[in-house]
């Protein structure tokens, strides 16, 4: 259902930009006029502006963007301190097992433990928050 148009509007234009417009016109498929398209055209120039003008959508966005900036930064952090453990276990663990084993077979077997005992460990956290 098409909205009720109540507003007029007067638009001035250089014959450049009539031809334009007019171009546009002459290549639609159907039957469209001037009116839509201008129509249109306000609508997408606002749409856009959406974007600048602190809007909720504006304002939406900008909070999603900045969610996810801290999301990956966090992940890579996490990635960094898992690394550095990881080293670090690899050069202290053969002194005490006499077994060699290297930083990536470590974080290999943590992720296996992790996906296998995923219940037990949140549980263990759950039990140490609660104290």
């Amino acid at each position: 259902m098409r909205a009720t148009k109540t507003v007029r509007r007067s638009v001035a234009m250089t014959p450049q930009l009539r031809a334009r417009l007019q171009q546009l016109i002459d290549q639609q498929d159907k039957e469209i006029t001037e009116a839509e398209i201008i129509r249109q055209a306000i609508r997408e120039y606002l749409d856009r502006q959406e974007d600048i003008t602190g809007s909720k959508v504006h304002f939406h966005k900008v909070f999603r963007d900045r969610i996810d900036e801290l999301q990956d930064d966090l992940e890579f952090h996490l990635h960094v301190i898992i690394a550095l453990v990881a080293h670090g276990l690899a050069v202290m663990l053969p002194v005490f097992t006499e077994q060699s084993i290297t930083a990536v077979e470590l974080i290999q077997a943590a992720i296996v433990s992790a996906a296998q005992d995923t219940q037990a460990v949140k549980r263990q956290i759950d039990t140490v928050r609660e104290q």
